[in-house]
């Protein structure tokens, strides 16, 4: 091994095909599907989707090692290195649609400072359409062949970035932590500009991977006949990937109006992006679509609980703020949670809800608990998310002066 080079914190499957074949995820655009090269072998994360479901079964294919480290660039060197006229692959740590985006920012801030770098990222997942947005970058979503790894000059771990294995549990901001990992600028934003007037197309996006981050159903209702009243055209978007979509959309109820729909989401996360960059206006939870308006800096109104706005947006102004401010005797919002949290005896919630200290919290749940999530978007939401909903009319007050609306 190269004295300068060390092996990737994950490790990858190592295998061959005997047979040609393609593979692409089902919420990804089909214009990222990959397909085999002849090669003599390919690689794939152990814990791929590929190679959780597909390989293991797969007739004439020859898994030869789960234990598989590529030789990467250490984040020491990240900084000394000069990229110009290089070829360089990323491993992406997970398809976490935020962290995605700023790692997607990212790029684009690397290629203003070397043009002539040829980018490709592995492991790119369901967030494959948002690293579509780089120009010219080479998307392998699940694998890559050993033809394909041979025509890179480096390999870079980014889950060797400070903070990433706690990214689940505090948030950090992918796209300013490694600018400056990489020693590099910013790239340059435009200021906000907010369209206002009647029958303009208003996004909203209430769910979030967490009920800690999910919108109190009553302050969707009002923003949303808030709004109507104004003659906007509203799109509430939900996310029919999670299994607690059908009971939050029981929840809320139709809205008797033509100027209100809503969808259960979209196919492929390409769609989620186009609808995005269509709006004239958003109004987010901390969610994966809040991100998603900084690569088109579509204005809106972002409203936080358990995590911070501030570290979360970061330098992106395009979305106002509102931040929960709850406090109880166990924490203040912003806490910095991203996700619930278990006791040693399988309590699941935070550290409001189960009235306990941030040390009695210490590890992610084992397991799931289908009818405890569905409770905690909607009957019974964590404090810091009722809260949300006890701030409705001076959330109503930022809209109206956001909009301009009379």
């Amino acid at each position: 091994m190269p004295r300068h080079l060390h092996p990737s914190r994950k490790t990858f499957s190592r295998f061959a095909s005997r047979h040609a074949f393609q593979f692409g995820l089902p919420n990804v655009s089909t214009a990222l599907i990959q397909q085999s090269d002849d090669s003599p072998v390919y690689f794939t994360r152990v814990n791929s989707l590929l190679r959780q479901q597909v390989l293991g079964t797969a007739k004439g294919v020859n898994i030869k090692s789960d234990a598989f480290r590529f030789q990467v660039l250490p984040r020491a060197k990240w900084a000394d290195t000069d990229f110009s006229r290089n070829s360089v692959l990323f491993l992406v740590p997970d398809d976490a649609l935020g962290d995605c985006v700023g790692m997607t920012l990212f790029l684009k801030a690397l290629r203003l400072l070397y043009p002539s770098i040829r980018i490709g990222v592995l492991n790119s997942g369901a967030a494959s359409d948002i690293f579509a947005l780089v120009p010219d970058i080479e998307i392998y979503q699940l694998f890559i062949s050993a033809k394909q790894l041979a025509r890179f000059d480096h390999v870079i771990d980014l889950s060797e970035m400070e903070g990433w294995k706690d990214i689940a549990t505090m948030p950090v901001n992918p796209e300013e932590a490694l600018c400056e990992a990489f020693d590099i600028p910013l790239s340059p934003l435009p200021p906000r500009k907010v369209g206002a007037g009647p029958e303009m197309q208003i996004g909203i996006v209430p769910m979030a991977s967490s009920p800690l981050r999910t919108l109190p159903i009553d302050l969707v209702r009002k923003i949303t006949t808030f709004l109507d009243q104004k003659n906007t055209r509203i799109t509430i978007v939900l996310n029919a990937y999670q299994g607690v979509m059908k009971a939050y959309k029981a929840a809320l109820g139709d809205f008797e109006s033509e100027n209100v729909r809503m969808i259960d989401g979209f196919k492929t996360i390409g769609d989620l992006v186009n609808f995005v960059s269509e709006q004239d206006y958003m109004v987010v939870a901390d969610s994966g679509p809040a991100h998603i308006t900084k690569l088109f800096q579509t204005p809106g109104l972002g409203i936080y609980s358990s995590a911070s706005a501030n570290i979360l947006q970061g330098r992106h102004q395009n979305l106002q703020s509102w931040q929960s401010d709850f406090v109880g005797p166990h924490c203040a919002a912003p806490c910095g949670l991203a996700k619930v949290r278990a006791t040693a005896d399988g309590k699941i919630g935070c550290m409001g809800s189960l009235n306990l200290s941030a040390a009695e919290l210490g590890q992610l749940p084992q397991k799931s608990d289908p009818a405890l999530a569905i409770a905690m978007v909607t009957d019974h939401p964590v404090p810091c998310v009722v809260q949300l909903d006890q701030q409705a009319p001076d959330i109503l007050e930022k809209l109206k002066t956001d909009l301009n609306l009379s």
